[in-house]
């Protein structure tokens, strides 16, 4: 989905707001009180859609246009003193919230029943069903911590997740818990934690599949002909190939159940018979050619028998070898998210001397290069942080996985210049498909892509 248009009148009662999005990347700029960051709340309150938001924020009409599965769709909001009234192109019939049902929704104590009642009732409108389905951003506010599409909790369950998070992974540091920078911290982690498990199932899958193809192969029935291709014996070099080939065996030694070492001895001894018989072959032939030059069909000799009765052998084993490189492959594929992820980060923290890593169960830790004392990620200044943060979504989140929208407010806070200069780039690299849309006061993160502002200062 790609957003390409927000409208909206008398926001915060005096200020218009107009701006056409570009594709890839759209820099929001101007001066305090311009509307960026009422801007962009407007965007998500009406793409999630966050009635909460919507009853909040002071406004008389919101319309954002977007191109989902290149299907123009226009979402619009107008405010009243009545309420608030909500309209998809495609929906025929409005979501309509009246004044007092909006004042339910701005409560305090969210496990409101009657609040939730109406939350439930409108979540089954086909406007909030219709804009549920679009692919929402991902927003990261000022306060830095993300909004995450799709997720219905209740503060209550998210403060447990959050402790539960915290106990697993980070039991003696009590400053993560509670704390709303380190509930993003958390919501990391979870998001890597999740990751890894996603991974190790897939890798079950590979292993299980591998394990079974690969068993199947060695009892399959092969043919074998005197003619042609089986008569010609395998050069030396070809036998070496096949040698360093089989090495890769090695690399597929995390299989669980797979005998590598008698595989590896059994081959081994294949290949150390298999150049023997080649050499004695080759010498052979070269006493021969001497003699019968005339000759065309070999002699059939021991070990020229030997190479015939093993040729289907020297086949299957090669068709082995292609399947353990294609596993290989496809098992290193799966971590190619979380090692990118890793790659695009620790070149941030390399000027501070830091290195990010991923544990076995997914947990995220960060060490001081060169020192074996791994900590946890609460231990990185705020700067580092927040790259972490928005690099994690950005390359692990599903949400955005292919293509999305991804939203920062400020996006320069707590970083340095240098970062600050790298900041856009990095963030492509973690996601090059998704558009991204920043409202800055920075030079720095703009540098000479100058042709992607929209300035909010004239309106």
């Amino acid at each position: 989905m790609k957003i390409t248009k927000l409208h909206a009148e008398n926001v915060h009662e005096y200020l218009p707001i107009d701006i056409a999005f570009f594709d890839d990347l759209t820099f929001l700029t101007g001066l305090n009180g311009s509307g960026k960051t009422s801007a962009l709340r407007l965007l998500m309150a009406l793409l999630t859609p966050n009635i909460q938001e919507l009853g909040a924020i002071s406004f008389s009409l919101a319309e954002v246009t977007v191109l989902d599965n290149n299907n123009e769709i226009v979402v619009t909001a107008t405010k009243t003193q009545e309420g608030v009234q909500l309209n998809v192109s495609s929906i025929n019939e409005p979501l309509s919230i009246n004044t007092s049902e909006l004042e339910l929704f701005l409560e305090a104590k969210r496990s409101d029943e009657p609040r939730l009642q109406k939350k439930e009732l409108y979540q089954s409108h086909p406007v909030f069903q219709s804009i549920s389905k679009m692919s929402t951003p991902m927003f990261l506010g000022l306060d830095r911590r993300f909004f995450i599409p799709g997720v219905m909790i209740e503060d209550s369950d998210d403060v447990r997740r959050r402790e539960y998070m915290s106990r697993r992974f980070w039991p003696e540091d009590l400053t993560i818990r509670g704390t709303s920078p380190s509930a993003s911290l958390i919501e990391v982690n979870y998001l890597v934690v999740t990751r890894m498990q996603e991974i190790r199932a897939l890798q079950e899958k590979l292993d299980d599949r591998l394990r079974t193809e690969f068993f199947k192969k060695a009892f399959e029935y092969k043919t074998s002909t005197l003619s042609g291709k089986n008569l010609t014996p395998p050069s030396k070099d070809e036998i070496n190939t096949y040698r360093q080939q089989f090495a890769k065996i090695e690399q597929a030694g995390e299989v669980k159940q797979f005998p590598v070492p008698e595989i590896q001895a059994a081959l081994t001894h294949f290949f150390e018979s298999m150049n023997r018989v080649i050499e004695s072959l080759a010498q052979s032939a070269q006493v021969k050619k001497s003699k019968e030059k005339k000759k065309k069909e070999p002699d059939i000799n021991k070990d020229y028998l030997e190479w015939i009765i093993n040729r289907p052998q020297a086949d299957r084993i090669i068709e082995h070898l292609d399947m353990l490189n294609k596993y290989i492959e496809d098992r290193d594929a799966l971590r190619d998210p979380i090692n990118k992820f890793l790659l695009v980060v620790n070149e941030f923290l390399l000027q501070t001397n830091k290195q990010v890593d991923v544990g076995n169960q997914g947990q995220l830790t960060v060490s001081v290069l060169g020192k074996s004392v791994q900590r946890a990620i609460s231990a990185l200044s705020s700067g580092e942080r927040q790259l972490l943060i928005m690099l994690a979504h950005l390359s692990l989140n599903p949400n955005l996985v292919g293509s999305g929208i991804f939203i920062v407010d400020e996006p320069e806070l707590s970083l340095h210049i240098d970062w600050q200069e790298k900041f856009v780039d990095a963030i492509r690299e973690a996601n090059p498909n998704v558009q991204l849309i920043l409202a800055t006061h920075s030079p720095a993160i703009i540098l000479d892509r100058t042709e992607s502002c929209r300035s909010l200062s004239s309106k």
